[in-house]
């Protein structure tokens, strides 16, 4: 088999030369409730092949000077929550979830939440003791970060178009393994902690996390890190723990090993460092990787046919973790949801005003295979190229609108035109995505 370059120096560690207590090797992630929802399909997924490579002949390579710019950017985003003395959000920005308790709120079955579970919820969430820790600290595993400090989803109502699961409004992001956290105070019950993290804050579950004193925080951040390049990875111990790991999870070299390592809680709560295996090739490399057609291609076909997770739910991705998480081993730091997203490029070319065929045409003169974004207010694609005169955009898309308010549901990243669904006689047009995108994203 051709071997697969991925990096300015692909790093391959061989069980031969180094044992290690933690393993990372290929695996899968655990079939759901998400696997059994809705996958139709329209007229451009199932014209247009849902595969990447044939887009990626026509991308603009990046220079390496480019890329470590981007790359130490990226960077200083990602370890941000260890440069802050506290959890930098206003009491408004921290309690602004508390809205649901007043709204008419359901479980994924239909029950109605209550107001008493709500009061409950607000005092266990204890923003008295706001900022009373202000620890630096780091994710043990992939898990979510919730709105209240509980796993329990909230909805609205599940029997509406466009509510119920996936939808639910607890979960407010995923968080994968490595990530570095400042951590405001406990729940009152001590089971949680409120965290900022790079792109997001929220609840974790105390289980998930270990604070880090300033020795860990130096070894770690050691301005040499790995990434996955391959998604739904397996790391295990001796110990048999394990977690699924997702692509564009960061890992720290080790400077004198050059092997990968990840975060351990001890008895004392505190993170300590454990060196990881690697015994399979091509699914971790140095960050960032180089930005040209086989690791471009490489990485976005992996994206292609996963469900739709609002908010990483049940370690899927939504439309704004697709785009992130494409970009990250590239180097190109984006951040969290579909809004702050259009802000991110260094070039924003606005599509309002135009005619349909005029958006078309500023879209395939003006948008880079790639390394374009295409917004539409609360979505976010990636634009693949052009087709036949259509652009074309990989996305992770919910369902197509209807005239009748319904949706035709996709529920899953697909690539299409920038009109899926066009063809379908009861499509509500002024919806179609042509029609709503408001600029084009450059990088």
């Amino acid at each position: 088999m051709k071997k697969i370059i991925l990096s300015f120096t692909l790093l391959i560690t061989f069980t031969s030369i180094v044992l290690a207590e933690a393993t990372l090797s290929l695996g899968e992630r655990s079939a759901s409730q998400i696997d059994t929802m809705q996958r139709n399909e329209v007229r451009d997924t199932l014209q247009i092949p849902q595969d990447t490579t044939p887009f990626v002949k026509n991308i603009t390579l990046m220079t390496r000077e480019e890329q470590l710019d981007y790359d130490q950017r990226y960077n200083e985003k990602f370890f941000s929550p260890w440069t802050q003395a506290s959890v930098e959000l206003s009491e408004g920005e921290k309690t602004w979830q508390f809205k649901y308790a007043k709204e008419k709120t359901y479980r994924v079955d239909g029950q109605r939440i209550s107001k008493s579970w709500y009061k409950t919820m607000i005092k266990n969430s204890n923003f008295q003791n706001a900022d009373t820790l202000n620890l630096p600290a780091i994710t043990l595993r992939h898990t979510d970060l919730h709105l209240f400090p509980t796993t329990k989803g909230i909805y609205y109502d599940p029997s509406r178009t466009g509510e119920g699961f996936p939808f639910d409004y607890n979960q407010n992001s995923s968080v994968y393994l490595n990530t570095p956290l400042m951590v405001s105070h406990y729940s009152l019950d001590k089971r949680w902690v409120y965290a900022q993290t790079p792109f997001a804050s929220g609840w974790l579950n105390i289980d998930d996390i270990a604070f880090v004193n300033t020795d860990f925080q130096q070894n770690f951040q050691n301005d040499d890190y790995a990434i996955t390049v391959k998604d739904n990875l397996n790391l295990s111990d001796d110990y048999g723990n394990n977690t699924l790991v997702k692509l564009g999870t960061i890992f720290p070299i080790d400077p004198t090993t050059k092997k990968y390592l990840i975060a351990k809680k001890d008895e004392n709560g505190y993170a300590q460092l454990e060196k990881v295996m690697v015994n399979d090739i091509d699914i971790i490399a140095q960050k960032p990787i180089k930005f040209n057609q086989f690791n471009v291609a490489y990485v976005s076909k992996q994206l292609v046919g996963e469900p739709y997770g609002w908010g990483g739910k049940e370690k899927c991705r939504d439309c704004s973790t697709l785009t992130r998480d494409f970009f990250a081993p590239f180097g190109i730091y984006l951040p969290r949801n579909s809004r702050q997203q259009a802000n991110a490029g260094i070039d924003f070319i606005s599509l309002k005003g135009l005619s349909t065929q005029q958006r078309k045409e500023s879209i395939i003169n003006n948008a880079k295979p790639f390394r374009s974004l295409l917004a539409v207010p609360g979505h976010i694609t990636l634009y693949l190229g052009e087709k036949e005169g259509e652009p074309i955009i990989l996305h992770n898309y919910w369902g197509v609108r209807l005239n009748d308010g319904s949706k035709r549901i996709m529920g899953r990243a697909i690539i299409t035109t920038t009109s899926p669904g066009a063809e379908l006689s009861n499509v509500k047009k002024k919806s179609m995505l042509i029609n709503t995108l408001t600029g084009i994203v450059n990088f």
